[in-house]
């Protein structure tokens, strides 16, 4: 998810440096980029990433090169990652892993409906536009 442009590079750049530092931080998400698993308010803890954290399905918090986003792993190839919101249907972002800094722990049940998500991916626009109408950002 991601915060307001100027927000967001102010708050997260202090995120990464904790993150860096070897600590983790709990944020509000703000945005719905990743209903509807996360919605806007909702709090995350982000903790330090790990190399096995480098997997499909993995929720990272990351540095896309203008702004941060906390988005799901669609994709791992050696040296680079391709991250997607679940809110959204297209956009993805493709950056090295050295630009991602953190990662969240999601439950076994979470992993399995983000899978089915995923797989979901052309027709979800419809039942995404019905969850971004009930929250409302």
């Amino acid at each position: 998810m991601e915060a307001k442009r100027g927000d967001n590079v102010a708050t997260f750049s202090v995120v990464r440096d904790i993150l860096l530092e070897g600590d983790c931080v709990t944020v509000a998400v703000k945005g719905q980029s990743m209903l509807p698993f996360f919605r806007s308010g909702t709090t995350v803890t982000i903790r330090p990433i790990r190399e096995d954290d480098f997997k499909k399905y993995s929720v990272v918090f990351a540095d896309t090169g203008g702004h941060f986003v906390i988005h799901r792993i669609i994709s791992v190839e050696e040296s680079c990652v391709t991250l997607l919101g679940d809110g959204n249907v297209y956009g993805t972002e493709t950056m090295t892993k050295d630009k991602v800094y953190g990662a969240i722990d999601c439950s076994k049940i979470h992993l399995l409906f983000a899978k089915l998500w995923l797989w979901m991916r052309p027709l979800r626009r419809y039942p995404l536009a019905i969850l971004r109408r009930i929250f409302p950002q």
